[in-house]
């Protein structure tokens, strides 16, 4: 299989198992490319403009970006939160080209916001993770101390990511976290490993054919 490769889209919602189905991905050899780190190293270049945008408020007393403070501004008004993107996203994407580049043949690209990026187009296979709300609720309480208005509200922000996903629904697979983390973990790994075979079977067969007018 040496020189076939695979990008794997994940995806899913405020604390749908996205994070859980990385980890087990990255456990199975896959090289997983975090959009979320990269995001803030894409903040880090462009705290400056970011600050000119949302004001004093966005930075730390060091000077480093508040990225707490800038959540809280610009996931309030989706205005401000197109106006931040237009910031930042074009240094993001640039490293998530990049680090797809040297991932090798099993690269998953790891993106709440995968439907939104460019690299979506290049995915073979996306799989997206989804839990029912109650669920969520009791992780996000338990993760990040919110309450229920506020993870409402990041829930609520993230439905524009649901309808754009509808034009990768022919390659999307959904995946429901709602009965164990380990099926759930079990099930994502197999999905992928399943689309990297099939992958790889299709591309030996092309290699395999003969030449036009051989």
């Amino acid at each position: 299989m040496g020189g076939h490769a695979l990008i794997l889209g994940l995806t899913g919602g405020y604390c749908a198992g996205k994070s859980s189905a990385a980890a087990a991905l990255h456990e199975a050899g896959w090289t997983v490319i975090d959009v979320d780190a990269l995001g803030h190293a894409a903040l880090e270049r462009s705290a400056p403009e970011v600050a000119r945008l949302l004001g004093p408020g966005a930075l730390k007393a060091d000077g480093a970006p508040d990225r707490r403070a800038i959540g809280a501004m610009v996931f309030a008004d989706p205005v401000l939160l197109a106006r931040y993107e237009a910031i930042v996203h074009p240094a993001m994407n640039a490293l998530v080209e990049e680090a797809v580049s040297r991932a090798g043949p099993r690269a998953c690209v790891d993106a709440a916001i995968l439907y939104r990026l460019p690299i979506v187009a290049a995915c073979d296979t996306i799989i997206e993770a989804r839990a029912p709300l109650a669920l969520r609720l009791i992780r996000g309480r338990a993760r990040d101390g919110l309450g229920a208005l506020a993870m409402l509200g990041r829930i609520r922000s993230q439905r524009p990511l649901r309808d754009a996903g509808k034009a990768w629904k022919g390659k999307t697979v959904v995946v429901w976290n709602a009965l164990g983390e380990d099926g759930f973990k079990r099930r994502v790994v197999g999905l992928a490993e399943r689309a990297f075979r099939s992958l790889a079977a299709d591309l030996g067969a092309v290699d395999r054919e003969p030449a036009p007018g051989a």
